[in-house]
């Protein structure tokens, strides 16, 4: 049975949030690099649907692979394996994403434009519609 995001996040919400007992951070950290690994999700949108700060979400996604052969914390994340598997032995490394900063003046028509598909994608950010446009024009023009 594959297991889905919901799942892991309603798993999540059940774990305090604030608990530093090695315990807790084990689980945690297990199913925040379940969500950003498997799932491919980014520590804003983690940080935004489980409510933790994004820093946390950023320290605790690379447990599981710092910790994947360590013997407490295999004990300590042995059920949540079993529920949702993840082999975080295929990841070499996280990779810092680089972001580049484009300044982009546009008229009101095309904000306005810009505004009303970001609102019909259920974007937050208009930042975000622009880049999934962009993504996409290169992407046909490309092909």
């Amino acid at each position: 049975m594959e297991d889905t995001k919901e799942e892991i996040l309603k798993e999540l919400s059940l774990l305090n949030k604030n608990s530093r007992k090695r315990i807790v951070v084990d689980q945690r950290s297990y199913l925040i690099g379940v969500l950003a690994q498997k799932f491919e999700m980014s520590e804003h949108t983690i940080a935004r649907m489980t409510g933790l700060k994004r820093t946390r979400v950023n320290y605790s996604k690379r447990l599981p692979i710092q910790f994947k052969d360590d013997d407490i914390y295999q004990k300590n994340v042995y059920v949540l394996s079993q529920l949702f598997p993840h082999d975080f032995g295929k990841v070499y490394s996280v990779k810092a994403h680089r972001q580049h900063t484009v300044i982009l003046s546009v008229d009101d028509k095309l904000g306005k434009k810009l505004l009303k598909i970001r609102n019909l994608m259920g974007h937050d950010d208009i930042r975000v519609t622009i880049t999934h446009l962009l993504t996409k024009s290169i992407k046909l023009w490309e092909e």
